[in-house]
């Protein structure tokens, strides 16, 4: 059996129940009950209920040793005090995973807190079942309709997420996905009392439906344990890492939150940099990281072309590439007077950011700019960008004037050989900001990677082109 083999059956259960499931859709028990429905588990659902004798067209149970069929999976949302028992009857009845959104354990830092999740692990260990949590969000898996709200996509991708933070998580699949980046799994696990980000990592470092992993993490069970398996699951596909707790506030915080011991910032630092991850500093930097991996070809070198509308930003647009190491080199004499030729109004700058006109003047004119800079042997990726402020919220929207930019930057980014990115900025204007939303929503549709500003497009790519140079490194010696 492969190493993916050993928890794989946690993310393709025949059945589910569900003890504390409610018809109240504000309560968790009714949330929870509701987005298994709406998600389309393929599965039997089986809602646990004392009194109630169906819950949204299901027929209820009162006890899980009462359900006639086999039992999976259980999901638990009623008070911590009840968990015990709730286990022994899982235990008797056969489940094979329980993923408990119950809280109260030693998150709290009680010692009633504590001594019940050692109970209920210790419940599990010896009936052989598996615990995801306690404290957490649980399972998202879109193919097979498991998930623990009803809005998430069900749409499946190339990313896989194990993250302590059930609200980290829901963010990043919904940040992600509204930049077209979809994963193939994704787990919450709170507290870790069993199953824990080592377990997770060295599954996503095995499965095949994963091509690159993401991580929020705010403490380890077993350091040496993490480091072997992070070294492991680097050799073999992207893992972009976010630490929480990684300063002294954010550790008391975390300790609060999941109980977590957080390691020293150094520490930390050394693992990443030893083993090869991708560190990031937020959920956002976390989706800007992850889409060069799912949209680009890795580029041959770090020099970058830039081609849009506004000199000011072109100027910023320069420093930052050059601050996330990136290299703009100036254009040569031979490629400044092609863009002279096509360019032939005032007011354009033809070196390296390329500030054109031509993207209000005529649509060829500026596909003829741009490709030009992207055909030229010194540019290895090109940045393409438009400052819809910088014309103004009228001209952006006359005409569909920022609609048809967006769909020729796409049209010049599908044509390429080379790898491109699009760069939309705007000062949050509503009329321009809703061009924006037009543009990611084209951007997703195209598969193009996108992003909101060049600070953080030049960090992206600069963590792309950093995870592929020590590959080549690794594979040459």
């Amino acid at each position: 059996m492969s190493k993916k083999g050993s928890i794989d059956y946690i993310f393709h259960p025949r059945s589910v129940a569900m003890a504390g499931a409610s018809s109240n859709l504000l309560s968790m028990g009714g949330m929870l009950l509701r987005a298994f429905i709406d998600c389309g588990f393929k599965g039997n659902i089986y809602p646990l209920h004392l009194k109630d004798e169906e819950l949204m067209g299901l027929k209820c149970y009162k006890n899980v040793k009462d359900i006639p069929g086999p039992v999976d999976y259980m999901v638990v949302s009623i008070p911590a005090r009840f968990t015990p028992q709730l286990m022994e009857d899982c235990a008797a009845k056969g489940v094979k995973v329980a993923t408990f959104f119950a809280a109260g354990f030693s998150e709290t830092g009680e010692e009633e807190g504590k001594r019940l999740e050692a109970e209920i692990a210790r419940i599990a260990r010896r009936s052989g079942m598996r615990i995801i949590g306690p404290n957490c969000m649980g399972i998202y898996c879109p193919a097979t309709g498991l998930s623990f709200i009803s809005d998430l996509p069900q749409q499946s991708g190339p990313l896989g997420f194990l993250s302590q933070s059930g609200g980290n998580t829901m963010y990043g699949i919904r940040a992600a996905a509204a930049r077209g980046a979809y994963f193939s799994k994704a787990v919450s696990y709170g507290n870790a009392c069993d199953i824990n980000e080592s377990n997770l990592l060295e599954y996503f470092t095995y499965d095949t439906e994963t091509k690159i992993i993401a991580a929020y993490i705010e403490g380890v069970k077993d350091g040496e344990r993490f480091f072997k398996t992070l070294k492991e699951a680097t050799r073999v596909k992207p893992v972009i890492i976010l630490k929480g707790g990684h300063t002294e506030t954010g550790a008391a915080t975390a300790a609060s939150h999941t109980g977590s011991l957080a390691s020293s910032r150094e520490v930390w630092e050394a693992v990443i940099t030893q083993t090869g991850a991708i560190q990031v500093y937020s959920i956002d930097e976390m989706v800007d990281a992850i889409l060069p991996f799912v949209y680009m070809s890795p580029p041959k070198g770090r020099n970058v072309g830039i081609v849009g509308l506004g000199g000011g930003a072109s100027v910023l647009a320069a420093d930052d590439c050059a601050s996330a190491g990136l290299s703009v080199p100036r254009l040569p004499e031979e490629i400044k007077l092609k863009l002279k030729k096509i360019n032939t109004e005032a007011g354009n700058i033809f070196n390296n950011p390329v500030d054109t006109q031509s993207l209000i003047i005529g649509v060829e004119q500026f596909s003829q700019t741009a490709k030009t800079v992207l055909n030229w042997e010194g540019v290895d990726i090109l940045i393409l960008h438009v400052d819809f402020e910088l014309m103004g919220a009228p001209l952006a929207i006359s005409g569909e004037f920022g609609r048809e930019y967006i769909k020729l930057m796409i049209d010049i980014s599908k044509g390429s050989s080379k790898p491109v990115a699009i760069v939309l900025h705007s000062a949050g204007l509503a009329e321009t900001s809703q061009v924006i939303l037009e543009g990611q929503k084209l951007c997703r549709e195209a598969k193009i990677a996108l992003f909101p500003s060049f600070r953080r497009a030049a960090n992206a790519i600069s963590k792309f082109i950093d995870y592929h140079s020590k590959r080549e490194k690794l594979r040459d010696a």
